[in-house]
C-alpha cells in the first residue's frame, strides 16, 4: 500500500504546540510527510472458519492491512497487488465484498452519545435491513447481540461521551463491535485494536 506525501497546509506553524493546535481545532495537516510504502511484499491467506490475530508494534501497518483486506483504504492510498476471495481477485472497490466483510474501526467516538445501547443497535440494524425485515426480527437480532456481548444489563444506558456519563470504555468498545454484528450478510469480521479498553 502506497501512502502519498503530505504537504504542510500551515507552513507558518513550526512550533510543535501550534502545530497540534492547528491539527486538533482546524483539522489541518501541519506536518510534512514523505511518500512511503506502509505494506511491502506482504502475502498470506486465511482459511474459512479460522481466526487470525495480527500482531505488530505501533505504526507497523496493522490497521492499513485490515483496511486493505476489507476494501476500506483511504482515497489517497494506492493498493498494489491483489486481494483474492476463494482464488478470485477482488476489484479495488467492491461493494458486495464490503457488505460481506464487516470492519470495526479502532475509534469508538463515532456513536451518538445520547442514544442508549439498545437504540444504537436498533438504529444500526434498521440502516442495513432489507425492505422485508420486520421490526420483530430487528428486535430479536438486537437482543441476541446484546446478550452475546454481555450488554443486556446496560441496554437502556446511554452510550455517552466525555460530556455525558454513559457506559464504560470496555462496554463502549463492545457497542462498536455490536453495531457491525447487526448485519446478517457479514461473513468476515475484521476488528481493529479489538482489545483496547476491554479490561473494564
Amino acid at each position: 500500500v502506497h501512502v502519498p506525501e503530505s504537504k504542510a497546509l500551515l507552513p507558518c506553524f513550526r512550533c510543535k504546540n501550534l502545530g497540534n493546535f492547528g491539527q486538533e481545532y482546524f483539522g489541518l495537516s501541519v506536518q510534512e510527510r514523505l511518500a512511503f510504502y506502509t505494506l511491502d511484499r506482504v502475502s498470506g491467506y486465511v482459511k474459512s472458519g479460522e481466526t487470525l490475530l495480527v500482531l505488530g508494534k505501533s505504526g507497523s501497518g496493522k490497521s492499513t492491512l485490515l483496511r486493505a483486506l476489507c476494501s476500506r483504504l483511504n482515497d489517497t492510498d494506492e493498493l498494489y497487488g491483489t486481494v483474492s476471495l476463494n482464488g478470485v481477485p477482488l476489484p479495488k472497490s467492491n461493494q458486495s465484498w464490503r457488505r460481506m466483510c464487516a470492519y470495526v474501526s479502532a475509534d469508538d467516538g463515532t456513536h451518538s452519545p445520547v442514544l442508549t445501547v439498545g437504540e444504537t443497535f436498533e438504529f444500526a440494524a434498521q440502516c442495513i435491513a432489507r425492505d422485508n425485515v420486520t421490526q420483530q426480527e430487528i428486535d430479536d437480532r438486537v437482543n441476541f447481540v446484546l446478550e452475546g456481548l454481555g450488554l443486556s444489563h446496560v441496554k437502556d444506558t446511554v452510550v455517552g461521551d466525555e460530556n455525558l456519563r454513559g457506559v464504560s470504555g470496555g462496554q463502549k468498545r463492545r457497542v462498536t463491535v455490536g453495531e457491525m454484528l447487526m448485519s446478517t450478510t457479514s461473513r468476515v469480521l475484521c476488528l481493529d485494536n479489538i482489545t483496547d479498553g476491554l479490561a473494564s
